[in-house]
């Protein structure tokens, strides 16, 4: 049986025929560099609105060339279910006359003008495709586990993740603690190595008890005759056998490929997930100052709506913003000031905080970093 691809892309509306293959051929280059081949592991559907099938449980991002308004309401499916659409016109200045209110409204990218790099490189980060956005937290014991953490550490940076590795990642000087639950907070997957002791040491117990509860996805490496905590009734499993290490220590290749592959179905599920907690959550609350959300688009970006009038163009960002994550805001010429929203329980570092305090006084008229927990009280005096 064929598995299920990992991400899913589209290209919909009356797109041209060279369009396409340039961007599937740009598509099939980069997804090469992090070891995934176009229609096996991604997914790319072109065609009509009205035929295309989103997955609900997938990263999912849509070019969206011109189209009648007969599929303004098909559309509006798509964007209400927070699923990023980037129309593509054939010039920038004819988004109002090629796509429906709904869609124009959206900040899109031109055919003519834009090259078919720049418009797959937007898709890709759309869908959570990008290097830079895919992390592992990496938990065991060290007593127990080490040469395995070392050998899935190497395997998974080759896939191009940033792998936290305790003994790799923190520096010295560093506040170890602040450190450790930073990057935890940032992880797409708590790759956890269940062996004989795991939930017996403080740090491996309190990585797992933090993950769980931020919400980020547990995949357990099951080690031979280790019954599960009742615990990880959550979790994702794949059960080691003895046949799947040599040497006492090592794992096999095969179990390695395993282990890299379940992260990656689950990382892909799991950023799909938490886009959608963090999505609904600034819904809740900007649905408190009566306001409304217009659709999902470039940067996985939206327009919120206030009673007032304004509209505000919000960055939901998963994990921990950086300045990075605030300069890539304000590069769609979107009305300033424009919002990172995030969740931030739980990240706590004070390097970072002193770091994201002087820098947004700095920008501050440019952009904001907003709580989603309190982004409708902000906005509803949004200047």
């Amino acid at each position: 049986m064929k598995q299920q691809a990992f991400y899913q892309l589209a290209i919909l509306g009356n797109a041209p025929e060279s369009a396409v293959q340039e961007i599937e051929n740009e598509l099939s280059l980069r997804l090469s560099e992090l070891g995934f081949t176009l229609h096996e592991e991604v997914s790319l559907f072109v065609g009509s609105p009205a035929e295309f099938n989103a997955l609900g449980d997938r990263c999912t991002a849509v070019l969206c060339f011109p189209i009648s308004d007969e599929f303004e309401m098909t559309m509006a499916s798509l964007m209400n279910r927070g699923i990023p659409v980037i129309p593509v016109a054939s010039y920038k200045e004819n988004l109002p006359s090629e796509f429906p209110p709904l869609v124009s409204r959206l900040n899109g990218m031109a055919w003519k003008t834009d090259k078919a790099t720049a418009i797959t490189y937007a898709l890709l980060e759309c869908a959570s495709l990008l290097p830079r956005n895919r992390r592992v937290f990496l938990s065991y014991r060290r007593s127990e586990s080490t040469e395995a953490a070392l050998q899935l550490y190497a395997a998974l940076s080759a896939r191009l993740y940033d792998v936290f590795l305790d003994t790799h990642d923190i520096h010295p000087g560093q506040h170890f603690q602040q450190v450790l639950w930073q990057r935890l907070c940032d992880s797409d997957v708590l790759l956890f190595l269940d062996t004989p002791n795991y939930f017996s040491s403080r740090w491996t117990d309190m990585e797992f008890t933090r993950a769980e509860w931020r919400g980020i996805p547990l995949l357990r490496a099951a080690w031979p005759g280790v019954i599960a905590n009742p615990r990880v009734g959550l979790a994702t499993t794949i059960g080691l056998s003895e046949s799947d290490f040599f040497g006492n220590s090592h794992l096999s290749d095969e179990a390695v490929l395993n282990i890299c592959n379940e992260v990656e179905d689950l990382r892909a599920r799991s950023v799909a997930e938490r886009y959608q907690r963090l999505l609904s959550t600034l819904k809740d609350s900007v649905a408190k100052g009566r306001g409304k959300i217009e659709g999902v688009t470039l940067r996985r970006s939206l327009i919120v709506a206030t009673p007032n009038g304004t509209r505000i163009a919000v960055y939901p960002a998963l994990g921990v913003p950086t300045s990075h994550t605030l300069h890539n805001a304000t590069l769609d010429n979107h009305p300033s000031p424009v919002a990172v929203v995030y969740e931030e329980a739980g990240i706590d570092e004070q390097e970072w905080k002193a770091h994201m305090e002087w820098i947004t006084h700095y920008v501050r008229g440019a952009v904001r970093l907003v709580s989603s927990h309190r982004c409708g009280w902000d906005f509803a005096d949004w200047s």
